[in-house]
């Protein structure tokens, strides 16, 4: 009776190490699921994300969903400065390591229902100069000014 019983213990000692095993598998497997590894996202409303890589590059784009492994390029790398609201949102970009190619960006954020990301880019206006950029807000009522992102 104690080699049974030895034997019987060993195999729910080996079963409680699988369950556990499978278990840790199935936590971890949500875990990775719902975070987001190696990106800083924040949402801009209309499947429009700032994402942030490693703090310096930094973009817009379209997702269907947060975390999403691709999207579309709305405002290209690197963001440096971003302010938005439910109608508007606007950005400046530059390479960052050597500060040119400065841009200046108005995107449209308010409509009826959820924009497809050839809208959002139909919606979206490229500025070279600092001056008419300011100008279009004007024009516009767009009263949102541009703050630098830590």
């Amino acid at each position: 009776m104690g080699k049974i019983g030895s034997d019987l213990r060993i195999f729910e000692m080996k079963l409680e190490l699988k369950i556990y095993l499978l278990l840790s598998v199935i936590a971890l497997a949500v875990i990775l699921q719902s975070c987001c590894f190696g990106a800083k996202e924040e949402y801009l409303g209309n499947n429009l994300y700032l994402s942030e890589f490693d703090n310096v590059d930094r973009q817009i784009l379209y997702q269907e969903k947060s975390c999403a492994s691709s999207g579309v390029e709305i405002v290209p790398m690197t963001v440096m400065e971003i302010a938005y609201n439910s109608e508007w949102i606007i950005a400046k970009s530059e390479n960052k390591r050597d500060k040119t190619n400065i841009r200046y960006w108005v995107i449209k954020n308010k409509y009826e229902c959820i924009p497809d990301a050839q809208t959002v880019k139909a919606n979206t206006i490229e500025f070279d100069d600092y001056n008419l950029f300011k100008s279009f807000l004007s024009d516009n009522s767009i009263l949102l000014e541009l703050e630098e992102i830590d």
